[in-house]
């Protein structure tokens, strides 16, 4: 009687086990589980889809129960111009991944993008409309998080004369100069010096804009570069036309200085 008793223990605990090992092999090795699509959110371009499902598909192993969704996600995050990720199963055949991307303030000088974190990152997914428009950036990359910084009230300050920002530049000194545009001119690169208070190249932009109209009603032209590096006044510099048509216009005295640059105070 004990004998058959365990004879039956023994036969349930092994019908037990077989099922185990059959529900193991539909988790781990049915088809019916296997994940057939990837499902990418957020702005992401064509190319940059591309990027992140070859990522995911190289990451990722096992099916929609057993795969591996924080492999997933670091691999997702690797990608240079991705700033974070997140991913979940969909059942029953599906992997949803959602991605943010580095939004891009600026280029740096070697070709990579600046975000708006002061992250320097590589991008193929950037749409081209949007790279013609940002600001160059160059310099010591220490300063690249304070040049974010600054950016937007150098746009602030400059759209009083109607001009943007075209480049910014820090020295391993940390000296500071901005390169604007404007439909008025071509190109005036103002040198601002270091930042030995906060906001110091800031306030030298201001108070060089606040002259700007007196300058360019004195030189008759929108000066090429100006040095603001001093203290209460900046020295100007004509681009060469204009220099040369002030010294060959005798007619009007106040366009004729002796040089092709002055010297300024600041209010």
């Amino acid at each position: 009687m004990k004998l058959a008793r365990s004879l039956v223990r023994g036969s349930g605990l092994i019908a037990a086990l077989a099922v185990l090992g059959f529900l193991t092999w539909i988790v781990v090795r049915s088809p019916f589980l296997d994940i057939k699509t990837i499902e990418v959110r957020g702005p992401v371009e064509a190319s940059g889809l591309q990027e992140v499902t070859r990522t995911v598909e190289g990451a990722l192993s096992g099916n929609i129960l057993t795969a591996d969704i924080c492999a997933v996600k670091q691999a997702v995050e690797g990608i240079a111009w991705i700033k974070s990720a997140y991913v979940s199963r969909l059942w029953p055949d599906s992997l949803y991944i959602e991605v943010k991307r580095h939004q891009s303030v600026a280029i740096w000088e070697d070709g990579r993008l600046v975000s708006e974190d002061g992250v320097l990152y590589i991008s193929n997914d950037e749409p081209i409309e949007r790279l013609l428009q940002l600001p160059a950036f160059s310099g010591d990359p220490q300063y690249v998080e304070q040049a974010v910084r600054y950016l937007p009230h150098f746009n602030e300050e400059v759209k009083r004369i109607g001009a943007r920002v075209k480049a910014v530049k820090a020295t391993f000194r940390g000296s500071w100069s901005v390169v604007l545009e404007s439909p008025q001119f071509d190109s005036m690169e103002i040198e601002l010096g270091r930042a030995l208070t906060q906001g110091g190249p800031i306030n030298r932009l201001r108070q060089v804009l606040d002259s700007m109209d007196r300058v360019v009603a004195m030189l008759k032209a929108y000066p090429e570069r100006i040095d603001a590096r001093y203290k209460n006044a900046f020295a100007v510099q004509l681009p060469p036309q204009a220099y040369v048509a002030a010294q060959t216009n005798p007619a009007d005295k106040t366009a004729k200085p002796a040089t092709n640059s002055s010297k300024t105070r600041g209010r």
